[in-house]
């Protein structure tokens, strides 16, 4: 059965990571066994874990994006069947366990984003210590420290700016198809 599993996480089709990760953490909350008193709590558990899986590797969603655009079934793709099975098979097993125990778990461990104003304070980091050379250099009696510091600031600064620039593209929504392509697909389906 074909799931529409950011219905099941309650998060838009174009959200971004950190949102699917909070509308994650939540959902995983109010299913699990241990707090969901429903004749089928379990069930529901292992769907959100699958659904999380999914969504969460943009391989598998940009596979999930075209078969819901294109009403194709995804199980009947060998690679994405695969993902949904190991998805199943590992929310299985967690909803098996205490609900505190599943939250140490390296699966739900790495739903926890860094905040916005961590990536903030690096990239203004990176670009004080980009400039710490170059400040130094034009100073006539620090031109020494500002040669020796190009060795040190200098790639000190970019390392952090490019950690700094991967946060902000991974807080940025998940791009879905253009207005175009979806056109495109819908007159590739009426023919």
């Amino acid at each position: 059965m074909f799931r529409d599993y950011c219905k099941v996480l309650g998060v838009e089709h174009n959200a971004s990571d950190m949102e699917i990760k909070r509308a994650f953490r939540k959902k995983a909350k109010e299913t699990h066994p241990e707090f969901n008193s429903a004749s089928d709590a379990e069930q529901q558990f292992i769907t959100a874990n699958e659904a999380y899986d999914i969504l969460i590797h943009h391989k598998t969603r940009e596979l999930f994006e075209e078969d819901l655009n294109t009403y194709h079934n995804p199980e009947a793709y060998p690679p994405y069947k695969h993902w949904i099975i190991v998805a199943r098979e590992r929310a299985t097993v967690h909803s098996r366990l205490p609900y505190k125990e599943f939250t140490r778990t390296k699966f739900y461990q790495g739903t926890h984003a860094s905040p916005y104003i961590l990536f903030v304070a690096e990239l203004v980091a990176s670009v004080i210590l980009i400039l710490i050379p170059y400040v130094l250099m034009i100073q006539e009696e620090n031109r020494i420290l500002g040669v020796f510091s190009l060795f040190i600031a200098l790639p000190a600064g970019i390392f952090m700016l490019v950690q700094a620039l991967a946060g902000f593209n991974a807080m940025k929504k998940f791009k879905s198809p253009s207005k175009k392509s979806k056109k495109g697909n819908a007159k590739m389906q009426k023919t």
